[in-house]
């Protein structure tokens, strides 16, 4: 029997999309509530499990929330900052799954990549792989030439969000040790480990070895996939630890599908791990990694989120729904539970819909699945994010492209995430006081106005990408009807000096000023001598009327 047969075979009676079904109506995403489950209790248990022990929950998506690697580092990275903020620093770090450049550090760890040329070629096909993790055949001997660096920052001392730099993220001590992730090959070598105090945040190829060992290149057991752990790593008094996993067989590869850090002596913490690839759709999880579930199983996640829609904007509704309960039934078939929790996070506004798409159906999709499945709740952040921060058809300053969030505005989207599960699981947001939302603490609306800028309701962290100025708690009324909005203010002359005509000499009082708050070479009133009343100097050039 195929994996594929064993899935839908176990998990038969679970899935929800039958011939009974055909003619089921999905609302659309404003008449779909934002929090759907049988019994949303599931998730307040899971996540207060994070006091004794680690829990890990897989997030399985695309590039526009959930993969690291490029559009989404931002979203993966605050979300898990946000966990650390309500349930303390995690003990382990997510998996560095080989395939990031030093460059782009990922949630706790620079790691860099050397793989020999040619390189040795895994024998665990890509159908067994999750998705987003990287296999890598590491060969011998251990000369450096095809060898995995990663350097440790416990307080996120190279996080591409500058102002969490010096976050205490992970859980350290004095017991760190390294876990790599292996697949079984039919002759396999032998791996080395290196551990190493750099002072560095860049991993350093040649660091002198302080403690080192050599590990087998199966997984324990007889299992096709599992863990090997290193010893105990080097406790810098300055500086940060490195680790470097490198081949010790000249003829025989092992297979290594990621490492992590971990604390050893502690268990705590919720870790949200990425397991994405940009442009991956729903059905990819089955079709494309429907044989991995070995690998998933030896993850050892305690939930899925699964964090996908705009990619399928071209698909029917029923369709994306039962390929959802596929996606559903292949993580419950890989854990051999199911009841495995599973989190459905709907993907937020994005522009260029194909005509008569069902994009905007998703959420109702996702809340039937979790109404029809136990264990499973539904979170329609369409919604979320459109009462939050007035992203819709019409305007959303948060997109970069069609589908793809600027770095701010996926840090609102994590926010938005973990928020709404907080509430949920009716666990307090941290930062919020007793019966107050989230989205009044952190994102409360205001407006925005200048001169030749209409006014504008958003949010202060959109006015802030937009350079905008912000008044939290106001709007666009004109109480007056004077056709100007009250908050906006009346411009001055751009004749500065006032002797009849822009000119050289007005433009000079704008130079001699820019940056700065003047309130003379202000022209718009914004607060700020910057293009716009340079602008309006080259617009009204000349002798005024």
């Amino acid at each position: 029997m195929t994996v594929l047969a064993s899935i839908r075979a176990c998990c038969a009676a679970a899935i929800f999309f039958g011939a009974s079904a055909s003619s089921f109506a999905y609302d659309r995403y404003p008449k779909v509530p934002i929090v759907s489950s049988q019994d949303p209790a599931f998730l307040r248990e899971l996540l207060l499990g994070s006091s004794k022990g680690i829990v890990r929950i897989g997030v399985f998506g695309d590039s526009q929330e959930a993969c690291p690697e490029i559009w989404g580092r931002h979203y993966i990275m605050e979300a898990n900052a946000l966990m650390v903020e309500a349930f303390g620093p995690a003990s382990e770090t997510v998996i560095l799954q080989q395939g990031w450049w030093d460059g782009v550090p990922n949630w706790l760890a620079a790691s860099h990549n050397l793989v020999r040329q040619p390189a040795s070629q895994p024998q665990i096909p890509a159908v067994a792989v999750p998705p987003g993790m990287i296999v890598q055949a590491r060969l011998g001997p251990a000369d450096g030439v095809d060898a995995f660096h990663a350097v440790l920052m416990p307080n996120a001392e190279r996080c591409v969000v500058t102002e969490r730099i010096g976050s205490p993220w992970f859980l350290d001590g004095s017991n760190i040790v390294v876990d790599v992730l292996l697949s079984r090959r039919s002759t396999a070598g032998s791996l080395e480990w290196r551990g190493s105090i750099i002072e560095s945040s860049h991993p350093v190829h040649a660091a002198p070895a302080l403690a080192q060992g050599t590990l087998t290149g199966q997984p324990p057991s007889g299992a096709s996939v599992g863990w090997i752990t290193t010893g105990t790593l080097p406790q810098p008094t300055s500086g940060f630890r490195q680790i470097s996993i490198l081949g010790a067989n000249p003829s025989h590869p092992v297979d290594v599908l990621g490492t992590r850090f971990r604390n050893a002596e502690q268990s705590r913490g919720v870790l949200l791990q990425p397991l994405a690839v940009g442009g991956a759709a729903i059905g990819d999880l089955v079709a494309k990694h429907g044989g991995s579930g070995p690998a998933i199983a030896a993850l050892g996640l305690d939930a899925a989120i699964l964090h996908f829609g705009a990619n399928d904007t071209f698909r029917p509704a029923q369709e994306w729904g039962s390929r959802l309960q596929q996606a559903i039934d292949l993580l419950r078939w890989a854990h051999g539970d199911p009841s495995f929790p599973i989190l459905i996070v709907s993907d937020s506004h994005r522009r260029e819909l194909p005509p008569d798409s069902d994009f905007d159906r998703l959420p109702g999709v996702a809340a039937a699945v979790a109404l029809s499945n136990p264990e499973i709740i539904a979170f329609n952040m369409r919604l979320v994010h459109e009462q939050a921060f007035l992203w819709n058809d019409i305007r959303n300053l948060g997109l970069a492209d069609s589908v793809h969030h600027k770095p701010h505005a996926q840090r609102m989207l994590a926010r938005a995430t973990v928020s709404t599960m907080l509430e949920a699981a009716d666990i307090p947001v941290p930062g919020c006081k007793p019966g107050q939302s989230w989205i009044d603490r952190y994102y409360p609306l205001g407006s925005s106005c200048s001169v030749g800028w209409p006014c504008m309701v958003l949010v202060e962290a959109d006015a802030d990408s937009i350079s905008r100025p912000f008044l939290i708690g106001m709007d666009c009324s004109d109480t007056d009807g004077d056709g100007r909005a009250d908050i906006c203010p009346e411009g001055a002359s751009p004749d500065l000096n006032g002797d009849g005509t822009v000119d050289g000499n007005d433009l000079g009082i704008i130079f001699s000023y820019w940056g700065g708050s003047e309130p003379m070479a202000d022209i718009t009133r914004d607060g700020i001598i910057n293009g716009e009343d340079l602008a309006l100097i080259l617009i009204f050039w000349g002798p005024l009327p």
